[in-house]
């Protein structure tokens, strides 16, 4: 939380700092009365030493801004989307494809999912994407299995088919062979369909297989964010 300098200047202050970020950590300003609060999440690419590193990068921006930082605290990516999707009575469902079950995975290993996780599908092949998910064939065959367009039929088809308010899928080159000079490896399409739409984003995560599904359920995680708080998130 940081107290008496304006946004705009504050912004000025730590833009350098901020463009050095490692690529799993996201900064947001909330502004609240009297204050705005900056808050750093982490994608959770290594566990424990993502929140080191935030309490390293706050450490840097204490000494940047340091009349004006009130206090930090700590909150992954992981665990507030749980906690919006809990307290909306928001409904879920995955489909996944380079990531493998990944993010299904990280929903259900928290208690109380089950108030709003209905489904996952790891549709890792063509025909399962044709029929487990209706991406249709046509689409396949125009734009590939890696594709903005792919990936949002993903999404849109596991909503409908599970009745579920948001949808979310990915669909990548995890890689270490299947890259090609257009389409490398690493490159992960992630798409979110919710009541307001369908929003898709490309991410290149890596080089590394498990580093990539990692980065790519972190991205998931954070488009599913952004998605849950439109307001505070504008689409990217």
């Amino acid at each position: 939380m940081s107290s008496g300098l304006g946004e705009s200047m504050r912004a000025e202050r730590i833009a350098a700092w901020e463009e050095a970020l490692p690529s799993y950590l996201r900064l947001a300003y909330l502004p609240n009365p009297g204050a705005v609060r900056l808050r750093l999440s982490a994608y959770e690419v290594e566990g424990g030493a993502a929140e080191r590193e935030i309490e390293r990068q706050f450490e840097a921006l204490r000494r940047l801004i340091p009349r004006y930082v009130v206090g930090y605290e700590t909150a992954s990516m992981q665990e507030l989307v749980h906690r919006m999707l809990t307290e909306r009575g928001a409904t879920l469902a995955t489909a996944e494809s380079c990531t493998g079950g990944t993010l299904a995975a990280k929903f259900t290993a928290q208690a109380g999912a089950s108030a709003y996780f209905l489904a996952g599908a790891v549709a890792y092949g063509n025909e399962a994407k044709r029929s487990m998910l209706d991406v249709p064939a046509a689409t396949l065959e125009r734009w590939g299995a890696v594709s903005e367009q792919t990936a949002r039929a993903m999404a849109e088809g596991i909503r409908r088919r599970t009745g579920a308010d948001y949808a979310v899928a990915t669909t990548g080159i995890a890689g270490p062979a299947g890259g090609t000079e257009s389409t490398p490896v690493g490159t992960v399409w992630i798409a979110v369909a919710a009541p307001r739409g369908t929003t898709a984003v490309l991410r290149q995560c890596g080089t590394d297989r498990g580093q990539i599904i990692d980065r790519a359920a972190a991205f998931a995680l954070a488009l599913l964010r952004d998605a849950l708080s439109p307001e505070q998130y504008p689409e990217r």
